[in-house]
């Protein structure tokens, strides 16, 4: 009888084993398929991984899926260069970024407030122009704070946009600007304007080398040798029209606050 029994058994645990096996398996009903496009969607920053960028906190270039461009002038403001630029941009409706030296802003406060009256965005290019790489972390932050501090006194506006000069920057450097939430703006076309290149020199150094999302350096600074480079600028924003780009500020590029907004701050 025992027997018989242990045989029952264990053929119904077969007869189970063999059902169990020949069954299809289910999927858990709230499981998401990860191939669904519409339950995974893409990271915020993926438009902007290109090249040397960091998406987030520092950028060399913005998406190659727009065809935009931003034009960015640095070493200002002054009333000689700076003046012509912006008659330039405002002939041509078109609005770039300028960053600005803290000490040529002080020096110039009035043409500080025109390229903010004129909707042009202004970033931070530290107090005096040091390469903040060869400084300790306490005096990179007095360099861009006090620039920062400049710049609202004037604008009532804080950068959140930082270009270091030179386009230097290290650990150090990096440490600091991030920690203060700001963004790091580097370039993809340097003109290198400020070496006295005459017009033609310029639109080369700029039209041919043209692409989606790049971001061209200019100076519109305290230099006698940038006659070129604003002769060249009316024939590079036509030029450039014509081959489809738009012209954008760098907050429009990267889609980034470009000021801090606090209860000081008022963004018009």
């Amino acid at each position: 009888m025992k027997r018989n029994n242990i045989v029952i058994l264990y053929s119904l645990l077969i007869l189970i084993l063999l059902v169990t096996a020949c069954s299809p398996l289910k999927k858990p009903e709230n499981t998401t398929d990860p191939l669904a496009k519409e339950d995974v969607p893409l990271p915020i920053h993926d438009k902007y991984k290109r090249g040397q960028n960091i998406p987030g906190k520092l950028y060399w270039a913005g998406s190659a899926e727009d065809k935009k461009v931003a034009l960015t002038f640095d070493d200002g403001p002054e009333d000689h260069w700076t003046p012509k630029i912006l008659a330039i941009l405002k002939e041509k409706n078109v609005k770039a970024t300028f960053f600005v030296i803290g000490k040529q802003a002080q020096a110039y406060p009035a043409m500080l407030q025109k390229i903010d009256a004129e909707g042009h965005v202004i970033g931070n290019h530290t107090l005096d122009h040091t390469s903040l790489i060869t400084l300790d972390k306490q005096a990179i932050a007095k360099e861009l704070e006090e620039c920062s501090s400049i710049i609202h006194s004037i604008t009532g506006k804080t950068p959140k946009l930082v270009r270091p000069p030179f386009g230097f920057h290290n650990e150090n450097v990096d440490s600091v600007i991030y920690s203060k939430n700001q963004f790091i703006i580097l370039w993809s076309v340097d003109t290198d304007d400020w070496k006295g290149f005459d017009s033609a020199t310029v639109k080369e150094r700029v039209i041919p080398k043209m692409k989606n999302g790049y971001i061209v350096l200019q100076h519109d600074g305290v230099n006698p040798h940038l006659e070129g480079s604003v002769e060249a600028l009316p024939a590079i924003i036509d030029e450039l029209k014509k081959q489809g780009y738009s012209f954008v500020t760098i907050p429009e590029l990267l889609e980034l606050p470009p000021y801090e907004e606090t209860d000081f701050d008022r963004i018009d």
